[in-house]
């Protein structure tokens, strides 16, 4: 059977290679684990058949029953905002060991406040006037999702509609996604909307020096026409968990830089040769047990690290990358775990990720002093992401792929 962790990284999985498809030589980046938990909030809606065909594209439907306690207690005082749920109604969402329980306890961890990082989550669904939702789904969706479900005159005002969602977007997630709607996203047959935003920007917990950032050729897919842009290279010495694997012919660098408290990683998946073909094989044959079990196979090594310093967002309508096409049919969708109203469909499902990688991070912790090593001294491994790779954040404690990208070229 299937853990929950191998579940999410099996569909972070399969949303890579379907956006990757679409995008060969673009930038890609997106979040699993909230594109997990908008596909949860649209099961938990759904009727029996349209739930069980969600699960199985989350690969939930390969879980074995998930042994966790359930502190309840804990979610019904906490809302998305740390508001009170006084006076709301009290209902049983799901067994202590069913999997949306399980996936709470991983947003319960994530949702905790750190002074390391922000990870700042903005998931809402905003129905019509015209849509009746029970009170059990919004009451579930908010305790065991942390999306709050509201109703906006959608049909009416669409305009409006989506310049009051942009803002509260932008508010949410501290000004970093000022315009998640593009102008005339909405019109007067939007029935639901759901919105699924994140932003992150960590530290790390050995900072790099911004003098010895400089701006350098970052060569793209096709190197041997030496075709670049210029990019922002941080660079920094020292000792990080690394190793090199062979996918195919290609060889990958593997390189752990973790931020503060070492509960999140940023892992850099680089093919060792620049060419376009490299990279496509890493990317044909990137499974799910790389990204979990690459992670605890690296060794620390003097490393001396080159990577771009970037700052990126991407918005993607998610339910085209997924088979559910069925939840966008008024006349197929089963909505009737959410609603007493007939004939709903999911207008969209807005995905947006932006993510900043810079060289902010805490200060070096300097050794003490020892006796001299008359041994010959090796020489540090040579990181240079000077041509495109892929990368993910990895949430440790919950194994949770917080973002998972392509750095194909700087934008």
């Amino acid at each position: 059977m299937t853990s929950l962790p191998d579940a999410n990284a099996k569909f972070a999985v399969d949303l890579y290679h379907q956006l990757k498809e679409e995008h060969p030589c673009e930038n890609i980046l997106f979040s699993p684990v909230n594109a997990t938990s908008a596909l949860s909030v649209l099961a938990m809606a759904s009727g029996g058949k349209q739930a069980v065909k969600i699960k199985k594209v989350l690969h939930w439907d390969e879980l074995e029953e998930c042994h966790v306690s359930s502190n309840r207690s804990y979610f019904e005082a906490v809302t998305t905002f740390g508001q009170s749920l006084t006076g709301a109604p009290k209902c049983d969402c799901e067994t202590p060991k069913g999997d949306h329980t399980a996936f709470r306890k991983i947003l319960a961890s994530l949702n905790e406040p750190s002074s390391n990082y922000t990870l700042s989550f903005a998931n809402k669904i905003y129905g019509d006037h015209a849509i009746a939702f029970l009170q059990k789904f919004i009451y579930c969706a908010l305790t065991m999702n942390w999306t709050d479900v509201e109703s906006i005159d959608l049909q009416n005002a669409p305009e409006e509609v989506r310049r009051i969602i942009n803002l509260w977007v932008d508010f949410q997630t501290h000004g970093k996604i000022k315009a998640l709607l593009p102008k005339d996203a909405l019109d007067s047959l939007a029935q639901l909307l759901q919105v699924n935003s994140l932003y992150f920007k960590g530290q790390w917990q050995v900072r790099f020096d911004e003098q010895l950032t400089t701006e350098a050729p970052f060569y793209s897919h096709d190197a041997s026409q030496r075709a670049h842009r210029t990019v922002s290279l941080m660079n920094r010495k020292g000792v990080y968990n690394i190793a090199v694997f062979q996918i195919g012919e290609t060889e990958v660098q593997v390189l752990e830089i973790p931020y503060k408290d070492n509960a999140l990683s940023l892992f850099v998946l680089l093919p060792t040769d620049c060419s376009h073909g490299a990279l496509q094989e890493l990317e044909d044959s990137l499974t799910h047990e790389h990204l979990l079990d690459w992670s605890g196979q690296l060794k620390p090594e003097e490393v001396e690290v080159f990577i771009p310093k970037f700052s990126l967002e991407k918005s993607l309508y998610a339910i085209e990358y997924v088979d559910l096409p069925d939840l966008q049919d008024p006349e197929k969708a089963d909505f009737s775990q959410a609603t007493t109203t007939e004939k709903v469909a999911l207008t969209q499902l807005v995905h947006d990720t932006f993510i900043e990688i810079d060289e902010e991070g805490g200060e070096e912790v300097q050794p003490p002093r020892r006796p001299r090593d008359r041994r010959p001294h090796r020489k540090a491994v040579e990181v240079v992401a000077d041509h495109p790779f892929l990368y993910y954040i990895l949430h440790k404690p919950t194994q949770s792929v917080i973002a998972l990208g392509k750095f194909a070229k700087p934008e």
